[in-house]
This record gives structure tokens, sequence and C-alpha cells, in this order.
């Protein structure tokens, strides 16, 4: 109990922005010393790390469905009467509203919090010899990988809301790469620097986690009960839960998967198709397709299955995300209502996405919205309720959207019909595409499917900022230059500079 209390204290100390490195002192080492003194310590330290990654600040709110779903215009914006709580500021891409400047610091102070702790905990570890640990070398493999990618995700986050796309070939200064701890003053990268820094860091926990999740962990990857926690099971319920529930740890699949969307971000669709062609494959044999029937024809709401979890390959959890979500619905009870949904899904409005997950009132989701983050009032299905919790990061329908994109620009249109038919067939579209349709025709309906997949996840904004597209808003987009995309860095960090 001593550690535990010990492990939640520790990140008081970490940082609160990037220039507030922690000075070490005599006392910080005693603590220090005490959390790692044994793996037991480590354990609970890198636990530590998915409860900080797990919340309102990171991925339990603000990178999936709060402030990255509301500047992606997945939500009615039109008043704040739709969203509440400096959501409608940044839709409005008013970065210098005092609310909106709370979010933006919010996501930037935890994000390099997070960073600081991967960091100790690497160094930590890798002073260590692999008899100290439980299970010996896997296990010391198991937390570098898991902390090297975790590292890189949490940067390339970053990233991509406080600097330009690599689209506009942008060479500046963008933010700083923290690689040890502590770091009193980080140096600021620039872009392409940052970049491959990213890439270096998920490849080194590609390569250390690969063993272990298809051979150590095979097992427990290959069930959907054991890749993903149970609501009523804990990270340290047991001394062998530390290896199980793989689809919520950094994995080795999902650094596959964030490395094609890393590639593709950066322009390299090469190395980025290498990837995704990876995650795909193992997606047609352990991850598959989640059932008609629990997205889409779904007469009974104990069917539905809100965070298709059959096909994450990362996600983190929070047991409180839906209360927050109904918070936000109490004061204002026309809060986050999906918008543009006609335009959107036309042409499919058979698709399960549209069915099965929006304005199904018969089943209680609630008027307008989207069915992912409810409480789905009178499910008592075990697979359900275990789902409430995820917060999704990357899903495989994502490797399929990044092959389609990356055959198309290569002329294979051929090919690229055929995997967006497979896609679009799993999510119950039943008009297939053809050969006369044209490549641009082929690529707007992806960039549609990329929105309809990704709806309140946190992705829409990163997607069309990568390809420098006006931000969807039905027949008249909204039109966007590089002050709208670029969140300013927070002030307390920039008067720093």
């Amino acid at each position: 109990m001593r550690k535990l209390y010990l492990i939640l204290l520790l990140p008081v100390f970490w940082l609160t922005s990037c220039n507030s490195f922690l000075d070490v002192s005599a006392d910080n080492e005693l603590l220090q010393k005490e959390i790692f003194g044994d793996y037991k310590g480590v354990r609970m330290a890198v636990n530590g790390v998915y409860r900080t990654l797990s919340s309102t600040s990171l991925y339990g709110q603000n990178l999936t469905w709060g402030f990255a779903s509301a500047i992606g215009h997945n939500y009615q914006s039109s008043s704040q009467y739709y969203l509440p709580y400096g959501l409608y500021e940044a839709a409005s891409f008013d970065w210098e509203n005092a609310s909106a400047q709370s979010l933006t610091e919010s996501i930037w102070s935890k994000g390099y919090n997070v960073i600081a702790s991967c960091n100790d905990i690497i160094q930590q570890v890798i002073a260590k010899d692999t008899s100290f640990f439980g299970q010996g070398k896997m296990e010391k493999d198991m937390i570098l990988g898991e902390m090297y990618g975790v590292r890189a995700l949490v940067h390339f986050d970053l990233f991509r809301l406080f600097c330009p796309a690599p689209v506009t070939k942008h060479t500046g200064q963008a933010i700083p790469y923290v690689t040890k701890y502590p770091d009193l003053q980080p140096g600021y990268q620039n872009s392409p620097a940052f970049m491959d820094s990213v890439i270096m860091d998920m490849t080194r926990a590609q390569s250390l986690l690969a063993v272990v999740d298809t051979v150590f962990n095979r097992r427990q990857n290959t069930s959907i009960y054991s890749r993903v926690r149970s609501l009523d099971r804990g990270l340290v319920d047991s001394p062998d839960d530390f290896f199980l529930y793989r689809a919520t740890r950094m994995n080795y699949f999902a650094a596959n998967a964030l490395l094609a969307r890393m590639y593709m971000y950066k322009g390299d669709e090469e190395k980025a198709y290498e990837n995704a062609r990876l995650a795909y494959g193992f997606h047609l044999r352990w991850f598959r397709w989640t059932g008609n029937s629990n997205q889409g024809s779904v007469s009974n709401i104990n069917f539905l299955y809100p965070k298709r979890y059959n096909e994450l390959f990362l996600c983190f959890s929070n047991n409180d995300v839906v209360d927050n979500v109904e918070n936000i619905l109490k004061g204002y009870s026309s809060a986050l209502r999906m918008k543009n949904m006609d335009v959107l899904f036309a042409g499919d409005m058979d698709d399960y996405r549209y069915t099965g997950f929006y304005n199904k009132t018969t089943l209680a989701y609630g008027a307008q919205r989207y069915a992912t983050w409810l409480r789905l009032s009178g499910a008592t299905f075990k697979e359900v309720l275990d789902q409430l919790p995820l917060l999704p990061v990357i899903r495989a329908s994502e490797m399929y959207h990044i092959q389609i994109e990356y055959l198309l620009n290569k002329g294979r249109k051929g090919e690229a019909i055929e995997l967006f038919n497979s896609l679009r067939t799993s999510r119950g579209a039943k008009t297939r595409l053809t050969s006369d349709m044209s490549p641009d025709d082929l690529r707007l309906k992806l960039m549609y499917d990329i929105i309809r997949e990704t709806l309140t996840e946190g992705q829409t904004f990163f997607m069309l900022k990568r390809l420098n597209q006006d931000i969807f808003n039905g027949s008249d987009n909204i039109k966007m230059t590089p002050e709208k995309w670029v969140i300013p860095i927070p002030y307390s960090e920039s008067a720093y500079q």
C-alpha cells in the first residue's frame, strides 16, 4: 500500500509544464529507490502511466470524445448550447480564449507529464539486470517496449496539435522531444527531426514487443476476453494481470498500426503501407471484424458493441468515462449532438455506423447522439458493459484506409476498390464501388469513410490536417488557415523559450 501511495504521489513531482522538469533532490532519490526497489514497484509505476493516459486531460476525454472531436467538427457547434466547457471556443479555433487555452494547457502539461514518467521508468529499467524482473528478459523487454511506444505516441499527438503538418513542408522549430529524466531545459527540435524521433521510438517499441506479443503473450492476444480488461478487474488485481489485457497497453500490433499512422502523417506512403500490411495481416487472423448483429442489425441494446472491441489494436480504459459524458449532458441537454450526418452518409443509409450507432431513440441512445460513449441504458450483457470504459486509440479499419489511399495514389485502382468494398461490406454498406469511378471520387469516398469510422474518437481533425483539406462541414466546409490548424504552445511554456 505504501508503494501504491508513492506511485500516486510521484507524478506530482514529475513535471507540470515542459520547462519545469524536476531538479533531482536527495528526497526524490530516496523516493525513487523505494518505488523502483523491486519489480513490483516498477510494474506499479508502469500502470501509473496508463492511468494518466486514461485521464480526462488526455485520452479519457480531450484526445477522444472531447476536445479532439470538437475541433474535428463531429458535433453541432453553432452555439455554446451544443459545445460547452471551452469546446465551443476550440471548435471556433479561438485559441486566445481562456476556456480553450485551459484545455490545450491541460493536454500539453499532462502529455509531458506522461513523457517524463516514461523516461524515468526507461532509465530505471535499463539500469537493472534481467534477473531483477519476475519474468526476466521478457518482462524487461515488455516494459521498455511499452514505455518507448507510449513516449512516441504522446509526442506524436502533441506534435499533431501544436505544430504544422508535414504536408506544408514546414522545417522550422517544432516542440521538445524529451528522452531523459530529468531534463531541466529540453531543446526544441525542428519538425523533420521530431518526426524522425517519433518513428525511431516506435520502431524500437515494435522490435522489443515482437516476441513478447507473438510468442510469450500469444495465448492472451488470440482471445478478446484476455486482450481487453473486464469492467470488474483492475490493472493490478493479481501479479499475472500485468501480462494480460494487451489491447489496453502498448503492444506489438499497436506499434505496427501506429507506425503506419505516423509514416502516413509524415508523408512516407511506402513505409506506411508496409506497416499497415503487417497490422492488416494480424487483423485477418486474430482481431477480425465485429459481427453484423453487434453493430447494425440491433433490436436489443444487449447486442450492440459500442467500441467494437474485437477490432482494437490499442485502447486505454477509464471507468468514469460514461459518467463524465453524462455530467456534460446534465448541464447542456443539447450538447454533443452529431452534425451533417445525412451528408456524410448520403447513398449509404444502410451503413451500420449510421443505423446502429446514431439516433436510435428506440434504444435510448439520446437524440442525435452517437452511441459509442453513452451508457446504453438497459444493457446487461457483460460483453457490452466491459466495453463502456474503453478509450479507442487505433483500430483495424485504419489499416484498410491507409492501404486504400496508397493503392489509389499508385494507380492501382482495382486493388483499392476491392479492399474498400471489403471494408464497406463489413460496415453494412450494400452499394458497391465500381471500376468506372474516378480516383478523385474514390478519394472523396475514402475521406468520408475515415470520418464515419472515427466519429467521436478524435481522429477527424488529424486526418484533414494531414491532407491539408478544409474541415468537413456538410456542403460548405470550414475554410482552414495555418492559424486555425496549429494550436499555439501554452503561454506557461512559451514564456520561457
